[in-house]
């Protein structure tokens, strides 16, 4: 399974008092037993600029992560990039700031740039699930409208955790 992780899973992980950090423990042992494939997308690296302890570890995280290919959203200044890290021609960046209008429109209010970037990164890369603690994208009806609408399901690390647990005892059991 490919599993694009959003910023704050890196720093979820990096912090070992957050509230997802056992559960994103679990997801990197996962990944480290083959049974996932972890990404990150630039947007969401592009977060990560405190110069704190626990976002310093995020970045160590992250840059040990596989990326995904960078997907163009907004204006050029907009960006996170260099012009040789983008994917696409200017056709598919029109597109992709209509998907990321709708994903405004779809989450709940307060949702960032980066995340709906980060969503548009993971849905054109090809992953099976995006993972979040935003709860603008992660919550119930955001979620489901938005996987309806373009069939990248979005979960929280728990919840991705516990489908992985309940997989594992599946095969054991099998």
């Amino acid at each position: 399974m490919k599993v694009a992780l959003d910023t704050n899973c890196l720093l979820d992980a990096a912090d070992v008092d957050s509230h997802a950090h056992g559960q994103l423990k679990k997801l990197f042992a996962a990944a480290a037993k083959g049974k996932l494939e972890l990404f990150i997308s630039l947007q969401s690296l592009s977060e990560l600029t405190k110069d704190d302890p626990i976002t310093r570890r995020a970045r160590e995280i992250g840059g040990a992560i596989d990326r995904l290919p960078h997907h163009p959203i907004g204006a050029w200044k907009e960006q996170i990039c260099t012009w040789d890290q983008i994917t696409g021609t200017w056709q598919d960046a029109q597109r992709n700031n209509e998907v990321q209008d709708e994903l405004s429109s779809l989450a709940k209010a307060g949702n960032d740039i980066r995340d709906r970037g980060a969503y548009i990164d993971a849905l054109l890369g090809g992953v099976n699930v995006f993972v979040t603690s935003d709860h603008q994208l992660a919550g119930s009806g955001p979620a489901a409208r938005i996987e309806e609408r373009f069939g990248l399901r979005i979960l929280t690390p728990s919840a991705l955790a516990y489908e992985l647990g309940q997989c594992l005892d599946q095969s054991v059991e099998s």
